[in-house]
């Protein structure tokens, strides 16, 4: 044997002894199956451990392999090339049982250890990511619930270990009491315990022992259920995707006997790597923006394993929002719980010292040529409620903006060579149970006398006017770029969709034709239905409306809001004979059609967020995924199938938020209550704790329908049943198909309507009964679907349905049932496009006749000819919607929340931004009425509106509001402080004030302002009026050189929730509100008596009848 041979030999020897190898010590400890999980191709994983038995895994829906493992030098004990597979949406590996007494059964006295390396994303606190699950896949042939053991972890980090009873009756659950930050790489964990000894259970993290409880049924010494169901890592449940593992999973092993603290120590090491990740190309004259995800949270910023997830370009350093992140259906989705924020440009000052500016809401630095110059602090502290209130502050320069709550400054000086260098601002974002709000984050240059933002070549002020105007354009920029994300996302659908949409127009070809009525020439087939029924019951059609008062009521029906000046001069030089259905169609690509749809469908769905403290059925946000679906203008096959599956983020504006009903004992059973009623007609009202006494329903079929949602069977709540001290003649009417405990399966209650067997592709995942539920409601045979939908729509646009009530048609008739079903045929046949149905109802003569007061009481209570359309009022969301656009202001209401220094989890204090339409409102309510918390400019709004029937909460659903004229309506537009001190007020930012201050002839103002208000020009007798009434004074209107109020520092920015419990805070607020009931401040342009004398005729304009309904 050579020396060199020895010293080779010796040297491996050695290495041997300081990195010991981490199959070798698992091995050691002869697991009965260790799955690697090392495969970067193939179709199964391979068992490396003791078992007899193969134990191969096989991947279920694309679980990827060969991703990146924990790896040296970070965890010494692994190879540079180990791998990982990734798990998401659900899918998983499945291994089979061999049978009786295998491997994989443990009974009572048996010892079991599970362990993993995993790398999970973040998710909400309290879901559970399966690891290791045997039992429980809904597997047919197998009861629920069957679960022998498992290891799962939670949102938060922590580990659970959870099995049943042998005889399938009681969960028992242990959950450790501390837990590690998901998404901060790789992290080792393990149990041991023996079963029938409750005492014995040990959990461990990262190689260190982990206290823990029994926090469901308590610890027991009982046998588990033990059966020849499969083992599966990853998921549970059918594939479960909302307890499927999200993240990497690496050497998970079984062993049939107890681990040691000092076995499992030997597990894990970890020696911390710094990271660099190189700045992105930046374009030229611009800002790069890069978002990297996937950091540790725990303010510091350390980028971990993240990667740049998103990169955009902005102008200058000055950021308001993160672009949102997209699942592959299109659907909002969160990001990571922690990441950091880079912007990153060269620019080039003016040799000599400068003064600069540093401004964000967490912990950030500045580097100029990667050397760190300044940083701010991270955004921790008080929050209690009971914190100090802050002194005005001193140092206020000339225009700039006013620091916000929550946020860290810091100015210094910074010396130029003159050439260009590197400014990168580093911020962190998020963090532990912190919301993945940015504020405004800015670096700033003092010009002279003035801040401006730091831009390679634009020049944006860094003024309230300056910001505002960047922050609007900036906000145009990101939803682009949203729109496009979401999109693409969306678009890897469309082959899916299109061969439903072509099952459909198939089975809509199979059908019996529907013969048209004879009717004039030309005429649509919608008139030639109602045309027959008219002369066939001899009653007389309203006449037609004239062009403008058409244009107004298209408008407010198809965008939520009187027409725009620029629309009724589009309108007025468009052909006559074309005119109508040209500007529909102009209107339909209007960004208020989806604005108009949301109201509806929060009312319809019961969206119901909460920005304090959740309290009884309060929903995620979903108006936000309404919102994006009708601006795609998604098909509402897909809008209906994407709210019943429930997907994306909870309370980040996804269909997720739909799923969440906070306080109630069965959630799902009121979703299934609510798209029943939303999407069929079908009110499962009476059926929720009994079966209903005035309809078909039965109890039972509603939680089936809620056992569909829930992926699994669903135990009936003893709270939703009838109370046993209930009144005993109303028992003798009711009947009981259920009992409380019952456990109902899943199952379709309406075969009625669809009797498809779901086999023929309608399905991307078979197993998922949420799926399953959604093909059965708008699936291509599923006629009833097509029916609601239009019906809906015909009632939004007439007044009145077709069928009514239009959420309840078990005992209701339809008043036309051919049209009823030949424009469901249509809808179908048009790819369940709501816009090609609102511009068939909408460019059809019945729409576009005369409104009239309910001529005939037959035609309320059944008949119903549709001689003309009801006489409708605004609602109050197109009301307010309207009034702000008929002056031409912005809503201007405070921040949508009440964490407004940012320092709060986002599941009990939302941030819905600033509103820019009605539908962005939500209730302000606080259950200790905290009057520091208030926001008297909103509130002013939200009065408004409820008097007009707004719903403050949802907490159930409706279609019809209760919004009876009262007198309360027009003293509130008369007198309150919106409809008298904003939208009538003569304010800077009013475009009424631009008209005044325009050089025209009174006769041109008065007709203007008309047009504005009325879409109409002025009678000659009301133009005489208005024009004698506005003279006086006329000539003289404008000031010179108006003397403008100064400054006055906004005091609002001192309160937050960290301090609203100070009697400090409560006296600012009223002399807040005090300064908020006195309205918009009056231009200081034009004077006093003539700004009064317009203000008049505007306030006059707005509190007319003619306002307020629709033609």
């Amino acid at each position: 044997m050579t020396i060199r041979f020895l010293f080779a030999f010796a040297s491996l020897v050695l290495l041997a002894g300081v990195r010991a190898d981490y199959d070798s010590i698992v091995l050691k400890d002869k697991p009965v199956a260790y799955w690697r999980l090392q495969e970067s191709l193939g179709t199964y994983f391979k068992n490396s451990g003791s078992s007899k038995s193969s134990l191969s895994g096989v991947p279920v829906r694309g679980v990827k392999m060969g991703e990146e493992g924990p790896r040296t030098p970070e965890f010494p004990k692994f190879s540079k090339d180990t791998a990982s597979a990734l798990f998401k949406n659900g899918n998983y590996i499945k291994i089979k049982d061999p049978g009786e007494k295998s491997d994989l059964d443990f009974n009572l006295g048996d010892s079991i250890t599970l362990e993993a390396w995993v790398n999970p994303r973040h998710h909400s606190a309290n879901r559970f990511l399966y690891v290791i699950g045997k039992g429980r896949t809904n597997n047919k042939g197998v009861p629920a619930n069957n679960h022998n053991y498992a290891l799962r972890l939670k949102g938060s980090g922590k580990i659970t270990f959870l099995f049943r009873n042998s005889d399938n009756t009681q969960w028992h659950r242990w959950t450790s009491t501390t837990g590690f930050s998901t998404e901060s790489d790789w992290h080792y964990v393990a149990v041991s315990y023996t079963f029938g000894d409750g005492d014995s259970l040990s959990g461990f993290i990262d190689g260190k022992p982990v206290k823990g409880t029994w926090d469901m049924d308590g610890k027991s010494d009982n046998a588990p259920f033990v059966d020849n169901d499969e083992l599966w890592l990853g998921s549970t449940q059918g594939g479960s995707a909302s307890s499927g593992f999200d993240g990497n999973m690496s050497h998970i092993a079984i062993y049939r006997k107890t681990l040691s603290a000092k076995q499992v120590a030997e597990r894990f090491a970890y020696k911390h790597q710094k990271r660099i990740i190189p700045i992105g190309k930046i374009p030229e004259g611009k800002v790069l923006a890069e978002l990297i995800e996937d950091v540790p949270a725990g303010n510091k910023f350390s980028p971990g394993k993240g990667e740049v997830s998103a990169s955009f370009h902005l102008d200058a350093f000055g950021l308001t929002r993160l672009p949102f992140a997209y699942d592959k259906r299109g659907i909002r989705t969160d990001r990571s719980q922690a990441m950091l924020l880079r912007l990153s440009s060269r620019v080039a000052l003016p040799k000599g010292k400068h003064e600069l500016l540093l401004r964000a809401l967490n912990g950030s630095r500045l580097f100029v040529d990667g050397k760190q110059v300044v940083t701010t602090k991270f955004n921790n502290g008080n929050t209690s409620g009971h914190g100090t209130v802050p002194p005005i502050p001193s140092v206020l320069p000339d225009g700039l903006r006013y620091l916000r709550l929550g946020h860290d400054e810091k100015y210094f000086t910074w010396e130029s060579d003159g050439k260009p260098h590197l400014f990168t601002h580093e911020i962190y974002v998020g963090g532990r149970n912190r919301k993945p709000d940015i504020g405004e984050a800015s670096l700033s240059l003092l010009k002279e006398t003035r801040y401006h933002l730091l831009a390679p070549v634009a020049a944006i002020e860094h003024s309230d006017e300056g910001w505002n105007d960047y922050a609007e354009a900036l906000e145009t920029q990101l939803d682009e770029l949203d729109a496009r994300t979401r999109r693409a996302a969306a678009a890897k659908q469309d082959d899916y969709w299109k061969r439903r949409h072509a099952q459909a127009i198939e089975f809509i070809a199979s059908l019996k034709p529907i013969r048209l009525p004879g009717s004039y020439k030309n005429s649509k087939p919608i008139d030639r239905f109602i045309d027959a029924k008219i002369r066939k019951d001899r009653k007389k059609a309203a006449g037609r409306i004239n062009d403008d008062a058409f244009l107004r009521r298209a408008s407010i029906d198809l965008t939520g809001r009187i027409p725009s000046p620029e629309t009724i001069r589009r309108f007025r030089v468009l052909p006559s004979d074309k005119r109508r259905t040209q500007i529909i169609d102009h209107l339909l690509e209007d960004p208020g059609w989806a604005d108009n749809w949301v109201a509806y469908w929060q009312d319809v769905l019961a969206e119901n967020p909460a920005i304090l403290k959740p309290t009884l059925n309060n929903t995620g946000p979903f108006r936000f995924y309404i919102h994006e679906a009708f601006s795609d203008n998604r098909s509402m096959d897909r809008f209906a199938s994407e709210m019943i599956l429930m997907e994306g983020s909870i309370y980040g504006g996804g269909a997720g938020g739909f799923k969440l009903a906070t306080q109630n004992d069965s959630p799902m059973a009121d979703r299934a209550q609510i798209v029943s009623q939303a999407f069929l007609g079908q009110n499962l009202a009476c059926a929720r704790c009994h079966d209903s006494p005035v309809h078909e329903h039965t109890q039972q079929q509603t939680f089936q329908l809620a056992a569909m949602l829930n992926r699994g069977n669903l135990k009936v709540p003893a709270t939703s049943s009838l109370p046993p001290d209930a009144n005993p003649r109303a028992k003798r009417k009711i009947e009981l198909s259920i009992k409380p405990g019952d456990s109902i399966k899943p199952g379709w209650a309406f075969p009625q309507f669809d009797r498809s067997d779901l086999s023929d592709g309608l399905l991307q995942n078979p197993k998922d009964s949420r799926e399953q539920l959604a093909a059965h409601f708008t699936g291509p045979k599923n006629l009833q679907f097509a029916r609601t939908i239009v019906n809906r729509v015909w009632k939004r646009y007439f007044g009145l349905g077709i069928v009514e009530p239009v959420d309840d048609w078990e005992n209701a008739e339809a008043s036309h049932p051919q049209l009823l079903d030949w424009l469901a045929r249509e809808f179908v046949n048009n790819g369940y496009d709501l816009k090609w149905l609102a511009r068939e109802i909408t460019s059809s003569r019945a729409y576009q006749r005369q409104a009239i007061e309910n001529e005939d009481e037959d035609d309320l209570l059944g008949t119903r000819w549709f001689t003309s359309p009801q006489r409708r009022r605004m609602t109050a969301e197109q009301l307010l919607d309207s009034l702000f656009a008929a002056v031409g202001k912005d809503l201007d209401s405070e921040l949508l929340t009440l964490d407004n220094d940012y320092r709060r989890s986002i599941s009990t204090f939302l941030n819905l931004g600033f509103p820019k339409r009605a539908w962005e409102f939500t209730t302000l309510s606080n259950d200790r009425d905290r009057p520091a918390l208030s926001m008297p400019k909103t509130q002013a709004i939200i009065d408004l509106l409820k008097e007009f029937g707004w719903r403050e909460t949802r907490q159930g659903a409706r279609t019809v509001r209760d919004d009876s004229p009262n007198v309360l309506q027009p003293a509130a537009l008369a007198n309150g402080s919106v409809g008298n001190g904003r939208v009538s007020r003569l304010s800077d930012d009013c475009e009424i004030t631009e008209l005044c201050l325009t050089d025209q002839s009174l006769i041109q103002l008065v007709n203007d302002v008309f047009e504005r208000i009325l879409t109409r020009s002025p009678a000659n007798d009301e133009l005489l009026l208005f024009v004698k009434f506005l003279k006086p004074g006329y000539k003289q209107r404008l000031v010179k050189n108006p003397q403008r109020k100064a400054r006055e520092y906004d005091k609002s920015l001192l309160l937050s929730w960290s301090n609203h419990l100070n009697a400090k805070s409560t006296d600012i607020k009223y002399e807040v509100e005090q300064k908020a009931r006195l309205g918009d401040e009056p231009t200081p342009r034009l004077t006093k008596d003539w700004r009064g004398r317009m203000e008049d005729m505007v306030w006059a304009c707005l509190n007319s009848p003619e306002f307020l309904f629709i033609p």
